[in-house]
């Protein structure tokens, strides 16, 4: 059975094992740091970076919608809605299934979610596998994709997969893969910061002297006061013979530029992470006057590509597209959320939305959570913006009338 699976389907090569990440294998050599996806979001810009993009990804409205001709609602009695908008399996909410999917997507380049189903095809829960228990395989034949999970094999139907950058389209590769060598100089910095601190700028010196001492005492001498300052004690007070003087070699105006990596690193994060700096607590350009302009930037630049990548995953694999009903079924992330801006901004696009005819009231009060209110359903035209057609209708049987 093996022998024929194998014929039929062929492992995916990892991207990580071919000959073109071969190039790349020196990433942290550079450094000499290894870097990891734990070790990389030890780096405080990092860690923040992640963490907003995947709140900001799991905290946005989720729902499924249906196309009825040109009218379009919230499906909400279909199973995924409740999947994907409450609770995707007993151990999530949907809040921390959807965050986890975003941090395993951009350190890993990976995220695979089971889709599990009663027999008669119901969504009944969306699990998240381990990322080192999936291997995709190919079925070069039919030119379709099987995902085996511990040595079973499910249908490409069966399984969301999530994925980041990638050079074929079919696996993703994390982030930490390109920007190892960038990530293990930030690790660096802050261990030779750490060390710094840690000696009192203590570190490294010499010891003078007016005559001539023998090897051997050289070697006494030496032991001796590194030994006094590798103590654990809080005063550090070594006293040295007539004639000896200590002098402390200071950091170099190169070495000072090093510690200051921390700072510049916030801005190599944000374009790695394609994520706006002000996002990750570096103000250096934001005043009060562009601060809005930089948000719709984040939501369009940030997150759309994450949400369009999310619900086109869904929509393939979740409906049926056969011309039945499931293929007017759509899922939809609600970014707008994150665009509504102060108060006074909001009720400002409210009133325009309301008396331009394109929003009734009671779905103005739909997105501020207020409940409706009978008569408040249809739209309002303004009195100067009548249709021609309607006008001379009107004028027409005023005439008529008379």
């Amino acid at each position: 059975m093996n022998g024929l699976l194998d014929k039929v389907f062929r492992p995916l090569e990892s991207v990580s094992s071919s000959g073109f990440m071969d190039f790349f294998t020196g990433f942290g050599g550079g450094s000499k740091t290894i870097v990891t996806p734990k070790r990389a979001l030890t780096i405080p810009a990092f860690y923040n970076a992640v963490d907003q993009l995947s709140n900001d990804i799991a905290k946005l409205p989720k729902a499924v919608h249906i196309k009825e001709g040109d009218h379009r609602r919230k499906y909400i009695e279909h199973p995924l809605n409740y999947l994907i908008s409450t609770q995707p399996n007993p151990m999530m909410t949907a809040f921390d299934f959807w965050k986890l999917v975003v941090v395993l997507v951009i350190l890993k380049g990976n995220c695979y979610v089971m889709v599990n189903r009663s027999n008669s095809g119901v969504e009944e829960s969306l699990v998240i596998q381990d990322n080192d228990d999936v291997k995709i395989l190919r079925d070069e034949e039919n030119n379709l994709l099987f995902y085996k999970i511990k040595k079973k094999i499910y249908a490409s139907s069966d399984i969301l997969h999530f994925k980041g950058f990638s050079l074929d389209g079919i696996e993703g590769i994390g982030v930490i893969t390109w920007a190892a060598h960038n990530l293990g100089v930030n690790l660096d910095a802050q261990e030779y910061q750490r060390d710094i601190y840690s000696d009192r700028g203590l570190g490294y010196g010499v010891i003078e002297s007016d005559k001539a001492i023998e090897v051997g005492n050289k070697k006494i001498i030496s032991e001796g006061f590194t030994s006094k300052l590798n103590e654990k004690n809080k005063f550090k007070v070594p006293v040295l013979d007539e004639g000896l003087k200590y002098k402390p070699i200071t950091i170099t105006p190169a070495e000072a530029q090093f510690l200051e990596t921390n700072k510049n690193s916030v801005v190599e994060i944000a374009r790695w992470l394609n994520i706006a700096p002000h996002k990750i607590k570096d103000l250096s350009h934001g005043t009060y006057s562009n601060i809005e302009v930089q948000n719709i930037e984040h939501v369009q630049d940030s997150l759309i590509p994450w949400t369009y990548r999310i619900e086109q995953e869904l929509d393939r694999k979740m409906f049926l597209h056969v011309g039945g009903q499931e293929e007017n079924q759509y899922v939809k992330f609600n970014e707008k959320v994150l665009l509504r801006g102060d108060s006074r901004a909001r009720a400002e696009y409210l009133t325009k939305m309301i008396y331009t005819g394109i929003m009734t009231r009671n779905e103005a009060r739909a997105l501020e959570d207020l409940d409706p209110i009978e008569g408040l359903d249809d739209p309002l035209t303004p009195v100067n913006m009548e249709m021609m057609s309607y006008l001379l209708d009107k004028n027409k049987k005023e005439l008529e009338d008379e």
